[in-house]
């Protein structure tokens, strides 16, 4: 090989970064064979050049990146095996090629043109192929000869970002869907119990709830009447609408015509100017709750059910209908069909809000949701108290089990918060509980209870019948006199045969 020849050879483009197997081979010779030329500096050079190709190229082929590089004319010069695996085009048959005969859309291109760098940029070469580009212009003495890009394979990432939106929205569904059943559910979850009973009428309560029907709740004192009342509003679809209690037996009957209608302005001394608006009025759009029912008026029974069958009704004082858009759920803790029978309820109201009937059944009639309740009241309030109660003996339970709650779930809570605050052991025992909840259940004499001894069944009638009289029949105010729970009245009068007075 002559001068000229090396010559040539040296101004190869494909040298440096040793893409001609011939190419490298001529290098390879001229190395080792002395004989070629007698230039040492042309020997040496070439070695550079020859290890500086070997370096370049194993450099590009470890990288985890497709490499391109394009002459002036934007041919391709170098194409690495990331490359190759990326774009699916042989190196052998792209090299030497114009990259636009492969591509449409090049940065490496733009930077040649440019003369300009880009770092990081997202581009989309193919459709459905994603990378991260970093592309450098190419010079030599202030003049660009080229470009080089780098190109890092995104898709995966960019495909399972596109997965996980997805999932990310089907989440985003669920948990309104879950969101939307807790809101249904609500407070029906936090009933707690699992009678076969209990669960028929909660059952029955979560279908009634998705109507607009009337309901009438009846249950003894204390079963929870008003909690299945705001139960079955926060699971219908007038749970975002007011909800609006009025207790027909604690409002005086003169007053209550106003509390339940509303009055205008000037109706009656005293009336607010401008007028007030009702109960009805307030629960507009949503549920308005009728709590001992058994109690109203028979003159407002009339009134009330003109607003139940046709939906209009006038404030006190008042002569422009207002139209009620009202769900109406009524309470009672009495037989209100015997009321009927007796001419002390209207039987056409009795009809209209018994549309849907909901007898909640007493704690003695599911005893077995007993155990249960204990629990969660103890962890309730020994968490209000700050006490570190954590059992209750089995004797305790068996008690809780034998006794029969005349004060149902009211009662048994109101007990163990009472053992709460006493309680100085982490587990309830027989002694903790009140004597006359011992009294009852195993005939034990009362330490605290000067009123009712066990001198004589007589003394004791006399002394109950007494109390209630004074107390014009309110067994609460009769029980405060006798310094005893109503529960125990309750139960006492029943032993006694003592009727209601």
């Amino acid at each position: 090989m002559n001068e000229k020849e090396i010559i040539e050879l040296l101004n190869s483009e494909e040298v440096c970064l040793g893409n001609n197997e011939e190419v490298n081979k001529k290098l390879a010779g001229l190395c080792q064979n002395d004989k070629d030329t007698n230039k040492t500096e042309y020997r040496l050079l070439l070695k550079k050049l020859l290890l500086a190709g070997a370096y370049i190229q194993a450099l590009l082929d470890s990288s985890n990146d497709a490499v391109c590089v394009i002459d002036g004319n934007e041919n391709v010069m170098y194409w690495n095996k990331k490359a190759e695996a990326l774009y699916g085009i042989r190196k052998s048959e792209i090299v030497g090629k114009n990259i636009r005969h492969y591509f449409s859309n090049l940065v490496v291109t733009k930077v040649k043109s440019g003369n300009s760098s880009v770092v990081e940029m997202y581009h989309e070469p193919h459709k459905g192929i994603y990378v991260l580009i970093n592309s450098y212009p190419v010079k030599v003495g202030g003049q660009t000869i080229g470009s080089i890009s780098v190109e890092r394979n995104i898709t995966d990432m960019i495909r399972l970002h596109y997965k996980l939106e997805k999932k990310s929205e089907e989440v985003d569904s669920l948990k309104r869907q879950i969101n939307k059943g807790s809101e249904i559910l609500g407070l029906f979850d936090q009933i707690y119990g699992h009678s076969q009973k209990l669960l028929n009428v909660k059952a029955k309560a979560q279908k009634a709830a998705q109507t607009n029907a009337t309901i009438l709740i009846s249950g003894e004192t204390g079963t929870g009447k008003e909690m299945f009342a705001k139960a079955i509003h926060s699971a219908s679809q007038r749970r975002k609408q007011p909800y609006v209690a009025i207790n027909c037996g604690a409002v005086p009957s003169s007053l209550f015509e106003s509390e339940l209608f509303g009055y205008e302005s000037g109706s009656f001394t005293g009336a607010e100017k401008g007028g007030k608006e009702g109960k009805v009025e307030l629960a507009n759009g949503g549920t308005l709750v009728l709590d001992e029912i058994s109690e109203l008026r028979l003159d407002l029974q009339v009134k009330l059910l003109r607003v139940l069958e046709e939906r209009v009704f006038y404030r006190v004082g008042g002569t422009t209908p207002i139209e009620s858009n009202t769900r109406i759920i009524a309470i009672t803790n009495q037989d209100v069909e015997k009321m009927v029978k007796n001419g002390l309820f209207r039987e056409d109201l009795y009809y209209r809000l018994n549309i849907v009937p909901l007898y909640i059944p007493p704690l003695k009639e599911r005893k077995s949701d007993i155990p249960e309740l204990v629990y969660y009241f103890l962890s309730e309030l020994a968490q209000t108290y700050d006490k570190n109660l954590i059992d209750i003996s089995p004797e305790v339970m068996a008690i809780f089990l034998h006794y029969d709650w005349p004060g149902n779930v009211r009662e048994l809570r109101n007990l163990l918060e009472r053992i709460v605050v006493f309680a100085n052991n982490e587990s309830i025992k027989k002694e903790d509980l009140p004597e006359e909840i011992l009294e009852i259940l195993f005939n034990e004499s009362y330490n605290d209870c000067a009123v009712l001894t066990k001198e004589k069944k007589d003394l004791e009638s006399k002394l109950i019948k007494e109390a209630l009289q004074e107390a014009g029949g309110n067994k609460r105010k009769a029980a405060e006199s006798l310094g005893i729970p109503r529960s125990t009245l309750y139960y006492r009068m029943r032993k006694l045969g003592i009727k209601e007075i």
